[in-house]
């Protein structure tokens, strides 16, 4: 069986699968939007101002410009290179604002000036968690709000015992064709990984991402929180999610009921949400 090429080879994580993705951007959702536009619902307006941590090439902060929710938009990142993509696209989108090259662990951000702070699945990288929160706090004016989506789970993936007791259960229950390992084994857990080893393959990945949630709450007064799941599902299709197929019955079933037992256990209080969205307004 492992001489099959599986039916989409190129699809690696969780939220590569369309039916998982649309659950994700469905628990996302506030008042029946999108996390952006409720921000713009809460002002009666778009953000005059926007700031995105981390921003890489830009790409959540240009889609706001493009679609009226920020008139004007500034990101910071630690990487050149990156800033340098941002403000190729900022020519071609004729967006108001800049991107700079800024470690936001060390580094101090304008004060008052945002209506919105954000940052889009890389806040688990920051190191100098209070600092960077302190300082969003400071960059928002009276009405800003502060966002964070993306990975709040367990820092440098120190997976729980009951997660990867559910993810064993679920496995089993699974066909071996659906559970093959690249190097031809049939997967029956996910492990915890050494410390040691994910800080040697990316130093700052998942560094404090534990920390996360009661740090925020600290900072900010939350006013919208989205648990959003992965908590099992990027565990258990790690590895494997290539087997599962769109047009493959069989693997649907299997992935509609992990994602609604995770939602359940969720939604019950019984599991955490690894992945969450948190609004906030400062303290």
């Amino acid at each position: 069986m492992a001489d099959v090429a599986p039916p989409h080879g190129d699809r690696h994580s969780w939220l590569e699968h369309p039916a998982i993705a649309a659950r994700y951007r469905q628990r996302g959702l506030i008042d029946g939007l999108p996390w952006d536009e409720w921000a713009a619902t809460q002002w009666g307006e778009p953000a005059r101002k926007s700031l995105q941590l981390s921003c890489g090439g830009g790409d959540r902060s240009f889609y706001l410009f493009e679609r009226g929710l920020s008139r004007w938009v500034d990101g910071v990142d630690a990487s050149e290179e990156q800033i340098a993509a941002a403000e190729r696209r900022r020519s071609a989108y004729k967006a108001p604002g800049f991107c700079r090259v800024l470690d936001a662990n060390a580094q101090t951000l304008r004060r008052g000036v945002y209506d919105l702070v954000f940052a889009s699945h890389n806040f688990h990288q920051f190191v100098a968690l209070e600092h960077v929160l302190e300082q969003a706090r400071a960059a928002l004016t009276p009405r800003g709000l502060f966002v964070i989506e993306g990975y709040t789970g367990p820092s440098r993936f120190q997976w729980t015992d009951l997660q990867m007791d559910l993810v064993r259960a679920l496995l089993s229950a699974m066909p071996d064709r659906l559970r093959l390992l690249p190097w031809g084994d049939v997967k029956t857990a996910e492990g915890r990984p050494d410390r040691g080893s994910v800080a040697a393959v990316a130093p700052l990945e998942s560094i404090r991402s534990a920390e996360i949630a009661p740090l925020f709450e600290r900072y900010f007064e939350p006013i919208a929180v989205r648990r959003l799941g992965g908590t099992i599902q990027n565990l258990l299709f790690n590895g494997i999610m290539r087997h599962f197929g769109d047009a493959d019955p069989d693997a649907n079933r299997h992935v509609e009921a992990v994602g609604s037992l995770e939602s359940l256990l969720i939604d019950r209080g019984l599991l955490p949400s690894d992945f969450q969205i948190m609004i906030g307004r400062p303290r």
